[in-house]
């Protein structure tokens, strides 16, 4: 397409005749000129497109024109002095409306019956027996057209997937298997008769497709508990028959890694199976690899993730492999581990120990994406996971853990706890919530027993606080023994003492409720011991810490405490009003205090009482003042009227020798009458030379 030669094109004229077509014709905006041309060799057919309103006008010229080739098209803009081209097909440049309800009529026409058969002529390939609509036929070949260069465009892109593509090797043999076998192992069921009193009852197994007897005094079952099948031994969960639905589906995420020559690629099948309860329990499994995880090293060395997903590429065409668009939730799957060793040999993830990590957690799905994207940066992960330290490498994966040195070389730096506290936490398989009570216990000089770790965390979770608390006092096992007695002996529907232990049942889960049961109890308990040492009670005392009845001690302490800080404020009360009156006596002997003057008067307090109650009146905030008058640092006196001298009526703060603030109801400014009585007061008080206590501070009210 030589864009210069077609631009050289002559460009016609409106005729005569176009003109009185265009001033007789309604309902159409453009009439068209059509004729086949020669460029550079080639038969072309050019469409002159004049607007009807320009013509009517008698103006002649074209308003744009389309050139169309055996396989392409372009649009020429002539009413922009400079050439300007467009690439749309006509069906957006000309637009299209409904004529009637059964035809699609097009917003032009042909000037003449030559201009017709030129059209007709040169688009015939897409005219079927004789058929007139030629518009049609072009909006057909320009949509063929505009189809293929989407095509062009696209494949360069997929074309560089399906290269990609070609690196993936077969899926090894048995893997299918591996899947329904292992992968959902714990997605197998046994179904069971109510027993009633009977102590056998029947039972079938969805896994071996056997009917069984199931010793219900020995197995026990019950909705949902975790068994074996007594015929083929396999792991199995028990469900009454009229608990299981009509159609059990279950699904999980599996991965498979292999590798490619540039690295390797992690692959996700999604895999569903469902038990139709009313075919004797039919079984239908089926996978489908949903997305691909490119990980090969760039440019600088560094491992970059090159994802896609199985989908309609761009919304056009059939399914294919597609870039990744964040539709498949994938992250975490369980991993096919039989051929990981020969997928990572002479990779970044050779010693990774993935294989093991699943290993420990059987057929649970693990963070999978999340860990081969992390591992290159920090493989410390394999010595974590080396150590039996599952949990916390989860946590660490899904960034829940905050306070671990990932930069550290050695067990101790990383985690910042002794080897003997880190042996405890291999022990328990630990992870951020035990690592916390242990770094508190390691700060205590404390080295617990790693079942009272799991013991308090399982009931309190990670607050160190409280177990900071119990080291001072008592060994860790034994708190936990009080607190479940004392869980056990609370009334059932009564609050314990501060705290609403008893929440509400529909907003947490049974274990939710049980922890948030011992979560609240322990902070009375917290509040009781604070209010104990406070009180200075004999805190070696064994009923002093742990009360037979914590309920009653609890009320009975606070009481004492109450009553102690009534008496404690008491005494700071009395102290304050003593010191008060000794400043007030001597602030009285100044004459300027008993000023007098266009109906307003100085007013000096009697006590602190009644400064608070001035700010209570007025508003404002003078009685937390009160202290900084008993210390000499400030002096507050009260303008008032002198025919309402009881009523407040304005709030003066006098120090460092001058009026600080004058303030009344709500902390409005003084009036003029005010204003000027005041500046009268400050100008007869620093004659008098008084009020020159020194002021360490101030604050306005």
């Amino acid at each position: 397409m030589n864009k210069r030669a077609l631009s050289k094109v002559e460009r016609p004229e409106a005729t005569e005749e176009m003109i009185k077509l265009a001033q007789r014709t309604q309902g159409c905006s453009y009439i068209a000129m059509a004729q086949i041309i020669d460029v550079d060799g080639e038969k072309i057919l050019l469409l002159n497109f004049f607007r009807r309103s320009e013509l009517d006008k008698k103006k002649i010229g074209a308003a744009f024109r389309t050139f169309i080739f055996k396989n392409d098209y372009i649009t020429q803009d002539l009413a922009s002095t400079r050439v300007k081209w467009k690439t749309g097909s006509l069906k957006y440049i000309l637009g299209w409306e409904y004529r009637d309800t059964k035809k699609n009529g097009y917003d032009v026409i042909l000037a003449s019956d030559s201009d017709f058969i030129s059209a007709q002529h040169y688009m015939g390939a897409y005219l079927e027996n004789g058929d007139s609509d030629i518009w049609g036929a072009i909006m057909k070949f320009q949509d063929e057209v505009m189809d293929n260069r989407l095509k062009s465009r696209h494949k360069k892109e997929t074309d560089k997937i399906d290269k990609k593509m070609e690196m993936i090797q077969e899926k090894p043999e048995g893997f299918e298997e591996w899947a329904h076998e292992s992968a959902m192992e714990d997605r197998r069921y046994l179904v069971y008769e109510a027993m009633g009193r009977r102590r056998k009852t029947a039972g079938y197994c969805t896994y071996c497709k056997k009917n069984v007897m199931i010793d219900a005094k020995a197995v026990q079952p019950r909705n949902r508990k975790r068994g074996n099948c007594p015929n083929c031994g396999s792991p199995v969960t028990f469900i009454p028959k009229g608990y299981f639905p009509a159609f059990q589906m279950d699904d999980k995420w599996v991965c498979l890694i292999q590798k490619i020559p540039t690295g390797v690629v992690a692959r996700y099948f999604h895999v569903r199976q469902g038990i139709w309860k009313y075919e004797n329990y039919k079984e239908k499994f089926a996978m489908r690899e949903l997305c691909r995880a490119f990980l090969e090293k760039d440019e600088k060395g560094k491992i970059k993730t090159d994802s896609y997903e199985w989908g309609v590429y761009k919304q056009h065409g059939l399914p294919r492999w597609c870039p990744d668009q964040n539709r498949v939730h994938c992250a975490c799957a369980v991993v096919y581990t039989e051929n990981l060793p020969e997928a990572f040999e002479g990779t970044a993830y050779q010693y990774c120990a993935l294989d093991l990590y699943q290993r420990k957690l059987g057929c649970s799905q693990i963070p999978v994406w999340h860990f081969m994207n992390k591992y290159p940066r920090h493989t410390n992960l394999e010595m974590f996971l080396k150590a039996g330290l599952i949990k916390l490498v989860g946590e660490i994966i899904k960034e829940r853990a905050y306070d671990i040195n990932m930069e550290g070389k050695t067990p101790e730096d990383i985690l910042d706890i002794p080897k003997k506290y880190i042996s405890i936490l291999r022990e328990i398989d630990g992870g951020v919530d035990e690592l916390s009570l242990l770094k508190q216990c390691a700060s205590d000089n404390i080295l617990p027993r790693a079942d009272d770790i799991i013991g308090f965390c399982k009931r309190f979770g990670s607050d160190d606080e409280l177990i900071g608390v119990v080291n001072a006092h008592m060994g860790i096992g034994k708190f936990i023994r009080y607190m479940d007695k004392q869980i056990s002996i609370l009334p059932v529907g009564k609050e314990p003492p501060c705290h609403a232990a008893w929440a509400s049942p529909g907003a947490y889960s049974k274990e939710g409720l049980a922890k948030k049961k011992y979560s609240n109890l322990s902070r009375d308990w917290m509040d009781y011991i604070g209010w104990c040492s406070t009180l200075k009670h004999d805190m070696d005392d064994r009923y002093v810490l742990l009360p037979p009845d914590f309920g009653k001690a609890h009320d009975r302490v606070m009481k004492e405490y109450q009553a102690f800080q009534d008496e404690k404020g008491r005494k700071h009360q009395q102290k304050i009003e003593k010191a008060i009156k000794e400043v007030l006596a001597v602030t009285a002997n100044i004459p300027a205090i008993r000023m007098k003057a266009n109906g307003l008067m100085i007013i000096l307090p009697k006590s602190g009482a009644e400064i608070k109650e001035e700010g209570q009146a007025l508003h404002h905030c003078v009685g937390n003042y009160v202290e900084r008058v008993a210390k000499g640092e400030t002096m507050i006196l009260f303008v008032r009227k002198e025919n309402e001298p009881d009523i407040p009526y304005f709030t003066l703060e006098y120090k460092d020798g001058k009026v600080a603030q004058c303030r009344g109801e709500h902390n409005c400014p003084m009036t003029k009458d005010v204003k000027a009585f005041v500046e009268a007061f400050e100008r007869k008080m620093q004659e008098e030379g008084g009020g020159k206590t020194p002021v360490k501070e101030r604050k306005a009210g």
